[in-house]
This record gives C-alpha cells, sequence and structure tokens, in this order.
C-alpha cells in the first residue's frame, strides 16, 4: 500500500499535468477516477477541471484536425468503411436536424460515438471556428456533468470507508463504481443508438 500512496502523492503534485495529460490519453474513465480522487483529497478538483477541460478541448481540436487530413478522406472511401460512414451521415443529420451544436452535445455524451462525429462534421461541413466555439461549450458541460457526479459519488466512497480508513477498501468501491459508471454509460449509448437508427427509419 506504500507503493499505492506514493503514487498517488506524484500525481497530486503534478495534478494540472496529470489531468490535461489525462483528458487527451482517456475519457470519462480518467475524469471519473480523477475526480473521485480529489473527493478523497488527493487532488484539487477545479484543478482537475480546469486541467481536463483544456485538454479535451485540444483532444478534439486535433480530432478535427484528423478529419480533414488526406489519410482519414482515404479511409473513409474503403467500401466496407464508406457505407459505414454514409449510414452514420444519414443517422446523425436525420437525429440533429444537420445542427452541429446539437450533434457535438449528444455524441459526447454517447459512448464511443465522440471521435466519429468530430471527424465527420471536420470533413463534411463544419468550420473551425464553429468548431471551436461549440466545442468550449460542450466540453464545458460534458465535464462539469461527469466531474459533478463523480465528485459526489467519490464523497459518498469517502464517507462509507471513513470509519475504518481503509486505503484497500477504498479502492475497491472506487473499482466497482468506475465499472458500473463505465456500464450504465454503454447501455445508455446503445440505447440511444437503437432509438436513433429507429428514428432514422421513420
Amino acid at each position: 500500500m506504500v507503493g499505492i500512496t506514493q503514487i498517488l502523492s506524484f500525481f497530486g503534485n503534478y495534478t494540472p499535468l496529470v489531468s490535461f495529460l489525462g483528458a487527451i490519453i482517456g475519457g470519462e474513465e480518467t475524469l471519473l477516477l480523477l475526480a473521485i480522487l480529489a473527493a478523497h483529497n488527493f487532488f484539487n478538483i477545479w484543478i482537475v477541471i480546469v486541467f481536463f477541460y483544456i485538454g479535451i478541448v485540444v483532444s478534439d481540436t486535433i480530432w478535427y484536425a484528423l478529419g480533414k487530413s488526406n489519410l482519414f478522406d482515404w479511409f473513409v472511401k474503403k467500401k466496407v468503411i464508406s457505407k459505414v460512414y454514409l449510414h452514420w451521415d444519414r443517422l446523425l443529420n436525420k437525429a440533429t436536424k444537420r445542427n452541429d451544436f446539437q450533434a457535438l452535445l449528444l455524441t459526447k455524451f454517447l459512448y464511443g460515438f465522440r471521435v466519429p462525429t468530430i471527424m465527420y462534421l471536420s470533413r463534411e461541413r463544419l468550420k473551425f471556428e464553429h468548431f471551436l466555439r461549440y466545442t468550449a461549450i460542450v466540453d464545458l458541460i460534458w465535464v462539469s456533468v461527469i466531474a459533478l457526479i463523480s465528485w459526489f459519488a467519490g464523497k459518498g466512497i469517502s464517507f462509507a470507508t471513513n470509519l475504518s480508513k481503509n486505503l484497500v477498501l477504498s479502492l475497491v468501491l472506487i473499482g466497482i463504481f468506475m465499472v458500473l459508471f463505465t456500464i450504465i454509460i454503454r447501455i445508455i449509448s446503445e440505447a440511444t443508438k437503437k432509438w436513433l437508427t429507429q428514428k432514422q427509419k421513420q
């Protein structure tokens, strides 16, 4: 347990960097973990939110740039990928009525759809200045919601383990919550995807 404590202490000393890189490399799960640990006073929650927000905006901007690349254009023209791409084109535009802000906001909360949507909109029609304005607002909403839920969950876990002061128990509960949260998000994403598909057929 000394090793875990030292690792958490190290991350705590570099909270801005950990939050920023965590946003670029990770996703919901990374923000979830950081916010829960912030509730346990390993990190400052506001530093996590600010630098994770900056990191996710940078990450989205990178995916936007890749969406305009020749490599992505070549990839989309592949026969199998082209069919999937056209299906996503019809599905997204039908569901959001070609409202780009709504598309970015909707898919931000759908597991696995954020990146394809950003790259699709980048390739098809969304200008960079509009994308940057939209994604700044969408990311702020997304980071705030996930961080708030996770922080309160972390406070609940902290309260549950307060009497025993057992770090192992705390980490186990954090792991269980993260697994349950991920499962719920994926179930909601699948249900929403089915709903969008049915809506497209109407």
